[in-house]
């Protein structure tokens, strides 16, 4: 049986405080959220975000989820759920672990201040397995961005009770300060950075279980031609040896959108049935090249 873990995202949309002080710029993170200069940034937003990603993360890895405080990927109409309903649900999940996601606070929070840093809280009393558990999270937070490490610290925390969630750890990760200035505006109001936090927090819950972390494959969003990146002609490269026909030779996965590289896309073209209605030379893999390649189709 799948472990199972519960994905906690902290507060709710409408939460009062819980929020950075005015923000001192635009901030686009994503096509459906900007910040605007003097606008304050809701906490919530930012854990629905990193939780979103993290159940991904955890999904192809092959745990089973489930998600408390947050129904999906749009933060913007989460009520604050009471922690007791919370706890209620996870307990009567039957999850094995609870992660809770926030992003932490100091002083009045009207104004930015120099508290700083990156930290995982376990429960004072009810903990579990929660100490080792946070312990190897926090040394792969540790590993990300360079962030002060605030450690392992134990309080008593409604997210954190191993007790009445009835898990066998509970952790609640705190992955910067929203009334810190650089760290809001870099880190809390940044999508990349939600993603790898995710990604981190995955890597220790995989160690912690003795289960193999799968990295998300990469897939190239642009045209390939021979001026793209390094990275993305290895990756067609390589797909290319994979679909074509086993006495076709391979291509050395060099970077270089050389002749030979070109002359396979054709050859993958007409295998697929596309070439007799492209006039293109083979020195541009599209879109639908690049979905083939990805699903490893061969006709």
């Amino acid at each position: 049986m799948a472990i199972k873990i519960a994905i906690d995202a902290g507060h709710g949309s409408s939460t009062a405080g819980k929020r950075t002080p005015p923000m001192p710029k635009d901030i686009k993170i994503n096509d459906k959220l900007t910040i605007k200069k003097g606008e304050q940034f809701r906490e919530h937003y930012a854990n629905v975000g990193v939780a979103y990603f993290l159940e991904q993360e955890l999904q192809r890895c092959g745990f089973t989820t489930m998600r408390t405080g947050w129904d999906d990927n749009n933060a913007f109409d989460d009520p604050d759920t009471p922690l007791a309903d919370r706890q209620k649900a996870i307990a009567l999940g039957n999850c094995d672990y609870s992660i809770s996601i926030h992003f932490n606070a100091h002083g009045d929070g009207k104004t930015f201040n120099s508290a700083e840093g990156v930290g995982v809280f376990i429960h004072d009393k009810y903990q579990g397995q929660s100490k080792k558990l946070a312990e190897v999270v926090m040394k792969h937070l540790a590993q990300g961005t360079k962030q002060k490490n605030r450690g392992v610290k134990a309080d008593n925390l409604a997210m954190c009770n191993c007790n009445n969630l009835d898990v066998k750890a509970a952790i609640l990760c705190e992955l910067a300060f929203m009334t810190n200035e650089y760290e809001a505006v870099n880190l809390m109001a940044n999508e990349a950075y939600w993603k790898e936090c995710a990604q981190e927090i995955c890597k220790g819950i995989c160690e912690y279980t003795g289960i193999k972390y799968i990295p998300e494959e990469y897939i190239p969003t642009k045209s390939i031609t021979p001026e793209s990146p390094v990275k993305d002609i290895k990756w067609a490269q390589e797909r290319l040896n994979k679909v074509l026909p086993d006495w076709y030779p391979k291509l050395a996965a060099d970077g270089v959108y050389g002749p030979k590289t070109r002359i396979a896309v054709l050859v993958y073209w007409d295998m697929l049935g596309w070439g007799k209605d492209m006039a293109d030379d083979g020195t541009k893999i599209g879109t639908a090249t690049r979905q083939a390649l990805a699903a490893g189709r061969t006709k």
